[in-house]
């Protein structure tokens, strides 16, 4: 996966000791984990994002994204920490003629924080090496919070 990577991302991942690869499906249940641990934080810090989560996006949904090579992950010395899609197919954006990436399922481990520029940037890599006009993100629009740091 290097090859899609900047020189400059590389070396960010490179100092923060991080691997970044497609998933693997033998990985799902510990890729599963990671999203219930979040929407369980979620819960515990009042924060009312991903009350259903589990179950508007099953397991079965996952297997098949990891499948057709869309998921993607971050590890720390062989521990998942980090998990994206990026897929050119979009329920949510009404475009079918521009070529982008959507990035979707994004979500980092418990206790990992601040992932996210780094995130953006390999999206970014792949977005030019693939030649995609735009690089957008899925998330509900009810979601201020985070449509601000988009």
């Amino acid at each position: 996966m290097d090859e899609v990577l900047s020189n400059q991302t590389r070396k960010i991942l490179k100092e923060m000791n991080l691997t970044f690869r497609k998933a693997r499906i033998s990985e799902i249940d510990l890729i599963m984990q990671l999203y219930k641990e979040r929407a369980q934080w979620f819960k515990e810090n009042n924060i009312q994002q991903w009350t259903k989560y589990m179950e508007h996006h099953p397991k079965k949904e996952f297997e098949e994204i990891i499948k057709k090579e869309e998921y993607y992950i971050l590890e720390n010395k062989k521990e998942i920490i980090c998990g994206f899609q990026i897929t050119t197919d979009s329920s949510f954006w009404n475009d079918t003629k521009t070529p982008s990436y959507y990035i979707n399922k994004i979500v980092t481990k418990v206790g990992y924080k601040n992932f996210g520029h780094i995130i953006f940037k390999i999206c970014k890599d792949l977005a030019n090496k693939n030649k995609k006009e735009y690089l957008r993100i899925e998330c509900l629009t009810t979601n201020n919070r985070l449509n601000n740091i988009y």
